[in-house]
């Protein structure tokens, strides 16, 4: 079913490229990047009805520890290496802003070895 969105175009577009740049960015030599939508129905965290977007990657993972601060301004898990790949450590925290005013939540899931899902769930 097609579904309507209120939003600010820019910003979600901000978010898009910036959850798919950090997958490719650093995902490894043999990543694939994956991006889906779905209608998820009601919501209670959200109170409402809502859509998915998930951008999955086959990358090296994430560490537990360190999920909890990767939305963190400045926030990097190895600094020389996000140095060296032009990161700032902005780029989540800007998704999670953006997200956040548009009344929705960043959930990331992730383990050492197993890839990293970034899914964003928005009101509609």
């Amino acid at each position: 079913r097609l579904v309507k969105m209120a939003g600010d175009r820019d910003q979600l577009r901000q978010v898009f490229i910036n959850l798919i740049e950090n997958a490719i960015k650093y995902g490894g030599p043999n990543n694939e990047v994956s991006v889906t939508l779905s209608d998820t129905g009601y919501q209670t965290l959200l109170r409402c009805e809502g859509i998915a977007i998930s951008v999955v990657d086959k990358g090296p993972g994430i560490n537990a520890l360190d999920i909890p601060r990767l939305t963190e301004r400045f926030y990097r898990i190895d600094s020389h290496r996000s140095r060296e790949m032009g990161g700032t450590g902005l780029g989540l925290a800007i998704v999670k802003h953006i997200v956040s005013r548009h009344r929705g939540v960043l959930k990331i899931d992730s383990a050492v070895g197993k890839g990293s899902e970034f899914k964003i769930i928005l009101p509609v």
